[in-house]
């Protein structure tokens, strides 16, 4: 089965065909073939509706959309004003801003593909500007982007959770701590490099223009806060923990009586 498989997918490939069709033609042969013919295919429709039907995979869409949203409105520009007008005036500033603007965005996003090209877009032409390599400013991007598989809330955290069982809220949880140590040897990094290669700092934010930036930010800054808390809080969960023992789904009276 693997062989003819193999035969249709390179035979539609030198037919000029594009890399989509031999794969969905390859795929559905095999299928066919597994199931004796069409007669059982109920049955892996059936499996494969069961594989999508957890709840949870509803966020990864949603995310999605949110990611796109936000890519095409000023949350990134907002995000990335804020922490230059903090940080962009130290050495290495410039990229230390790129390091956490990625990280707080793919806390805002949760999408690493929406990181790279939100702030990706706007930073990397000042990278160059400011005397980074093309290659460090593209690593740098590319890298710090991946943060937001740790920082909650994080598609690939959802995946892995409803195919594993593992709770996606302890998972949230547990992306923190080490997204926010990646970022830190990131920014130490970024320090030693502009150091080494003597890389020009930025000019210094008067408050004024911090607290104009921190109140601009204040929206996409809340965006993770709101989507944890109500994680945590119950909110978006369709069971909410009981509130003592006689709650609990055993009995039928759906009053406490302790109230």
């Amino acid at each position: 089965m693997a062989t003819i498989m193999m035969v249709i997918m390179i035979g539609l490939l030198l037919l000029g065909f594009p890399m989509m069709v031999p794969l969905i033609t390859g795929a559905v042969v095999g299928f066919v073939m597994m199931f004796d013919g069409f007669g059982q295919m109920g049955t892996f429709v059936q499996q494969m509706m069961g594989g999508i039907r957890p709840a949870s995979l509803i966020a990864v869409p949603m995310f999605i959309l949110a990611a796109d949203i936000m890519t095409r409105g000023q949350s990134a520009d907002r995000l990335i004003h804020m922490v230059m007008a903090f940080i962009g005036h130290i050495k290495g500033g410039l990229a230390i801003s790129t390091a956490t603007s990625c990280t707080l965005f793919g806390a805002v996003s949760g999408s690493t593909q929406a990181t790279v090209v939100a702030v990706g877009s706007p930073l990397r032409p000042k990278l160059l500007k400011a005397g980074y390599s093309d290659s460090f400013s593209l690593a740098l991007i590319i890298n710090s982007s991946d943060i937001a598989f740790l920082i909650p809330p994080s598609i690939g955290f959802i995946i892995y959770g409803v195919i594993s069982g593992t709770s996606i809220a302890e998972l949230f949880i547990a992306g923190i701590g080490p997204g926010v140590m990646i970022l830190m040897m990131f920014s130490i990094y970024c320090l030693i490099y502009a150091y080494i290669n003597k890389v020009p700092t930025e000019e210094r934010a008067g408050w004024r223009e911090r607290g104009v930036a921190v109140r601009e930010a204040l929206w996409p800054l809340f965006f993770p806060v709101i989507i944890v808390g109500g994680i945590y809080g119950g909110i978006f969960s369709l069971r909410r923990p009981p509130l003592c023992a006689c709650c609990t789904p055993s009995y039928s009276n759906s009053w406490c009586s302790a109230r």
